[in-house]
Order: C-alpha cells, then structure tokens, then sequence
C-alpha cells in the first residue's frame, strides 16, 4: 500500500535562485527533522512495518514550501 501526503509548511520555504534548484528531496532520516502528520486509520486491528534494508520513503520539498511524502 502506498500513502501519499501532501501539504504546505511556510518556514520550509527557499529562494530558489540562491540555491539555484526549485525542489529538494530529503535525504533517509531527514524527515525526523521537520514535521510530519501523524496519519492513522481509524479502527484498525493490528499495524505494524515490514523490514526492508532501505527506507520505504520519499519526501520532497519545494521553494514555495510544499511538501511531498510518500510511504510504502
């Protein structure tokens, strides 16, 4: 199952032309560092994630401080 987010936080916005990139992908463990929504299902039995060797997610921001997360 994939979970996509989305969402607009000001105080990640950048100048893109000082940085000189419009979009910035968030390294593995990265996204611990700024906010994220705490999603749940309601109602559910049992909830847990599957081990993988990688991070099973993508988070992306962009100049005007939309973010992009993704998780599988």
């Amino acid at each position: 199952m994939y979970m996509r987010q989305a969402w607009r936080d000001p105080r990640l916005q950048f100048d893109p032309i000082e940085s000189k990139t419009k979009k910035i992908r968030m390294r593995n463990g990265h996204w611990n560092q700024i906010w994220t929504p705490d999603t749940f299902f309601r109602n559910e039995k049992k909830a847990s994630f599957h081990d993988v060797m990688g991070e099973n997610r993508l988070l992306t921001v962009n100049s005007t401080g939309h973010v992009w997360y993704v998780s599988k």
